[in-house]
């Protein structure tokens, strides 16, 4: 093994240590969202959807970087399974932090996208709440256009005033 691989491996690592913070937080920062959107707080939304998105460049980046040491090492686009791989050929020392790294990786995934998907069903469910809502608004201030009186105002239901002032 070379110096030059050793060095690769250390960074390649230290960049999927990073990669595995990053979903981390992305794991709570969608638990998070999900607390919000059980308690309708819309205000706090918008600020939280911010952090999400800034994250999710960050992560970008560091797949970005983790594409990098697959050209360097491997020459081409590589996963978890093939850095090992080519660790066990040319450092078997690394293969175990590997190992455990695509292990946490593998793990983290299936729970953010779960989490991703019950926002989504709470985003869905919150719409169709305002919806209704706002239906029972515009139906309560909406103007009654059947119900005018012969003097064209617009009358309550108390239909035998009417008749009683107009035979006045």
């Amino acid at each position: 093994m070379t110096e030059e691989i050793k060095t690769q491996l250390d960074s390649l690592i230290k960049t999927l240590d990073k990669e595995i913070k990053a979903y981390t937080e992305l794991k709570e920062l969608f638990k998070e969202k999900r607390e919000i959107l059980k308690k309708a707080k819309a205000d706090d939304l918008g600020v939280l959807d911010n952090k999400i998105l800034a994250l999710s460049e960050k992560i970008k980046k560091i797949n970005k970087s983790r594409q990098n040491f697959a050209q360097t090492l491997l020459g081409k686009d590589a996963n978890m399974s093939q850095f090992i791989e080519f660790a066990e050929n040319e450092a078997p020392e690394y293969v175990e932090p590997l190992k455990d790294r695509k292990v946490k990786i593998c793990n983290i995934i299936p729970e953010i996208t779960l989490l991703n998907s019950q926002n989504v069903e709470l985003l869905k469910h919150g719409i169709i709440i305002s919806n209704k809502m706002l239906e029972t608004i515009i139906d309560a201030f909406a103007p009654q256009g059947s119900y005018y009186n012969g003097a064209g105002k617009s009358d309550t239901h108390e239909v035998d005033l009417w008749t009683v002032n107009e035979e006045i």
